[in-house]
Order: C-alpha cells, then structure tokens, then sequence
C-alpha cells in the first residue's frame, strides 16, 4: 500500500517496514496450553495495532496535495539527499507523539513482597514519524556487580500518539529461567516475554511517554537474585509494571547534576528515599543495542556515582531520579556529556 502515487518511497521506509513486520508476524511454536494463550494474547495486540497502522498509511496519503507530491519528485529528482528530504516532508505530514530518546522508570505491581526494591530503568528510542520503529530496553540491575542484562523490544512500533511492541530478554539467575522454560513450557532459550503499550500525554509536565508492560507467562511473585557470588541482590518479578519515560530536557527538583573528575554528583530532594542512576550510551541506543552502561539504586544518603569509563571517548546520558518512599518520582535530571579517555 504506497503512500504517494508516485514512486518516491524512500522517506517512509520506517513505516513501510512497519506495515510489512505487522503483516508477517509469527510466535514460534511453543509446547501447552500456557504458551497457546501467550500466543493468543500477542497475536491480538498486533491485529488491533495492524488496523491502526493502515488507517494512519490513508491519513498520510490523503495529506499530501498533487503538487506536495510533484514537489518531493522534483527534490529527488536533483539528487536532493535523503535526509532534506525528509526535512521538507516532515513540514506537510503529521508528525504524531514526539519522537527521540525518553528515559524512566517502572515501577512493578502486585509482586507480593512489600521489602524488595519495585524500580527498574527503562529508556524508549522512539521514531519521529508519525508511524516507525521504538527501540527500547528494560533493566533490573540494581548494583554493578549484577550482569547488565536486559529486556529488548522485538517488533515494536509507533502509530501516531501511541506505542506498543513486545519485549524480550533473560535475567537473572539464568538456573530459574531454564527450569520454566525449558521443561515446563518447552522453549529451548531461557528468555521472558511481555507485551507492552503506552502512549504520548502532551498535557503532562515534561511531555512524557507512558505506560505499563505486563509478562505473558505467570511470573508475577517469582524471586530472582544476581546469582553471584558477594553480590547480595535479591528481588520480585512482579507479573505487571507502569512506566514514565521523559526526554533528557525534563527537570523536576533542584537536583544540581554535575559530573565532577568523572563522578557523577548530585543533591537529594528533601523526602528522597531512593535514587536511580542510568548511564546510558546514546550511540548505543540509537542502533538498537543495549545502550545501559549501568543502573544503580542508591539510599537516600548517598549523592555520587562511579561510572563506567571505556578506552575511547563515549557520548553518554546520566540520568538520576529520585523516589520517596511511595515510589513517586520527585526528582529528575540528565546530563549529556563525552567522558575523557580512560588513562
């Protein structure tokens, strides 16, 4: 279903790929009655996503007038590069929630263990067309000595003001996942699977994108550590969890963020009670890697962080957000910044 009828279909390869990904989308066989209804339930959320894709396709093509698209024909037609392009149809097509990189939290729900630690870091990539790809991660590092292992969005899209895809990845404790997985459910990888949605709220402080995630599996109230040796983490997976995502821009606070003979410095909120600290590769990011360097929880005493630091200069983003003891959010604040050379 082209979006111009001319042949110019370059600048829409996002959401042509999209469209195209919606349309052939499979779950791989999976053993019980368990795995039938994850099945079920995925393949449903992408059914209604589908349709919403292919009414945003008609919106974006009745946009365009025939000298709108006679124009984008002639730009290309002198070798104009791609990226202007894309420039001058962003003026006459709509653009939907605002794109970029959103970095959060979650907070999980309902795990049934009322002294574990309920806040993970969370960051979107999110397209800023009006219909494209989101790139994401989900983390539950808590302390560096843990693995840096995450969730990862697998086929995940925005349409517009929302977004929804499924996420993907092992934890840890990799000795817990292959006893469920592996001979309860018969899925010879080890890895979680959820779905997640969540949508672009213009009217809320900072612009943030929202939503929630929930595990397709019955996890809810598992226990999980690092399964390390001296590194004494224990916690919840919780069977559902809400998510906050804002752009690096948003402050709330007087949180006064510096990163200082590369620490990372900050100033607690007066009720502060817990602090998450992301350090984030934004080139990684950006490529769909994983782009946590590390996650850290700290108490509500402590006002630094030691960052990674790689052989060569890195465009990182710290980000810090403070909770009180409800787990709301009363503190944010990111820096962008190249950290020197390691010596």
């Amino acid at each position: 279903m082209p979006i111009l009828s001319a042949p110019l279909f370059t600048p829409f390869k996002s959401v042509s790929i999209v469209a195209i990904s919606l349309l052939t989308i499979s779950i791989s066989g999976c053993g019980g009655s368990d795995a039938d209804k994850t099945s079920d339930k995925i393949n449903h959320e992408y059914e209604r996503i589908e349709n919403q894709v292919k009414e945003e396709y008609k919106r974006v093509e009745n946009k365009l007038t025939n000298n709108e698209k006679s124009m984008a024909e002639i730009l290309k037609s002198v070798f104009l590069p791609e990226q202007s392009l894309d420039t001058f149809l962003d003026k006459i097509t709509p653009e939907g929630g605002l794109g970029g990189l959103y970095v959060g939290h979650f907070v999980e729900l309902d795990d049934g263990n009322d002294s574990d630690i309920d806040i993970g870091a969370i960051y979107f990539d999110i397209s800023k067309d009006a219909a494209g790809s989101v790139d994401g991660r989900v983390s539950y590092q808590q302390q560096p000595c843990q693995n840096n292992r995450t969730l990862a969005t697998d086929t995940a899209v925005k349409v517009n003001n929302n977004i929804v895809g499924k996420l993907s990845g092992s934890l840890d404790t990799p000795k817990f996942l292959d006893m469920k997985y592996i001979n309860k459910l018969d899925i010879r990888t080890p890895n979680l699977l959820s779905t997640f949605a969540g949508s672009f709220n213009e009217k809320m402080t900072g612009q943030p994108w929202t939503g929630s995630f929930e595990y397709q599996d019955g996890l809810g109230g598992k226990t999980l550590s690092s399964g390390i040796d001296d590194c004494d983490v224990l916690y919840t997976l919780g069977g559902r969890a809400n998510y906050v995502t804002y752009p690096l821009d948003y402050r709330l606070g007087d949180m006064q963020l510096d990163v200082v003979n590369n620490t990372v410095q900050w100033q607690n909120p007066a009720d502060t009670a817990l602090v998450l600290v992301s350090q984030i590769d934004i080139e990684k990011a950006k490529s769909g890697d994983n782009g946590f360097e590390r996650n850290q929880i700290f108490q509500q005493q402590q006002t630094q962080f030691s960052p990674v630091i790689t052989l060569h200069s890195t465009n990182y983003a710290f980000v810090v957000q403070a909770f009180d003891k409800n787990n709301a959010l009363i503190g944010y604040q990111a820096i962008v910044m190249d950290l020197p050379i390691a010596k």
